[in-house]
């Protein structure tokens, strides 16, 4: 046993003699390789680091300019849907669009106000109470006196110059979107006024001809007045003067008459 256990050792250290050069070696080559080589087979190069973030970065840019090119296209839609004149050319209907983005020269705001002369003769005959109780009040009674007498010539009339404000001026594409605006914010007011006519028509007498009529009168008419004297001045000034309830109903008939 003594032997046996004496010439382990010496077998062992024979094999390490045995082993020990190609260890060496394999141990000075390992050394001489750097870190960063052994490190490369797990550790991404910078190299291929700025590649996938360069394509990502493309990646995004190629989407945003689809993005752009997808809204570009919708805009062209948007403005080759809308309504012109069939019998206008193309560059008509351009020249029309840069005439509307210049504002309105000092003849059409002043025939945009025109338009307001139809609720102003309406409400007229709201005003009796109020002519006889403040004098100077008349002179809102005298101004469209001369077409007042046109408007009130025949029963007919009145719905005669609402077909022509509405088909000549509303539904014209050619006219500046701010004549068209005003006419239609004009043919508003009057349907507005119209409505104080009929609940008055409607009260019964022993209303009508007491105090609470004669206030009714003077409310309608001061309510009438003040608004049409708002958007006439606003309308002169070259502005679109926006009532509430009213203009926005305004804007979306004058957009829809574009495609009617």
């Amino acid at each position: 046993m003594s032997l046996a256990a004496a010439a382990r050792p010496v077998l062992g250290v024979r094999m390490m003699a045995s082993r020990s050069p190609a260890a060496a070696t394999a141990g000075q080559r390992a050394a001489r390789v750097p870190l960063s080589a052994r490190l490369g087979a797990c550790v991404p190069s910078i190299a291929s680091i700025s590649q996938i973030t360069g394509s990502s970065s493309s990646f995004s840019s190629s989407s945003r300019r689809q993005q752009q090119q997808r809204q570009h296209g919708r805009q062209q839609l948007s403005v080759s849907a809308r309504a012109r004149d069939p019998d206008a050319l193309d560059d008509g209907g351009e020249q029309t669009e840069a005439a509307n983005k210049e504002p309105p020269s000092l003849f059409w705001r002043c025939f945009a106000a025109l338009c307001y002369l139809v609720p102003w003769i309406d409400s007229i005959s709201l005003g009796a109470v109020m002519y006889a109780k403040f004098r100077n009040l008349l002179l809102f009674y005298y101004v469209p006196g001369p077409l007042a007498s046109v408007y009130f010539g025949s029963q007919f009339a009145p719905l005669i110059i609402f077909f022509v404000m509405f088909l000549s001026i509303v539904k014209n594409t050619k006219l500046h979107h701010f004549v068209r605006f005003n006419c239609m914010q004009a043919i508003m007011l009057d349907i507005v006024v119209m409505l104080f006519h009929i609940l008055r028509a409607y009260l019964p007498s022993e209303l009508k001809w007491s105090i609470i009529g004669q206030y009714a009168d003077m409310f309608g008419f001061t309510c009438c007045m003040a608004t049409i004297l708002y958007a006439v001045f606003w309308t002169v000034r070259g502005y679109y003067g926006d009532i509430p309830f009213v203009s926005e109903s305004v804007y979306h008939q004058v957009q829809l008459s574009e495609y009617a």
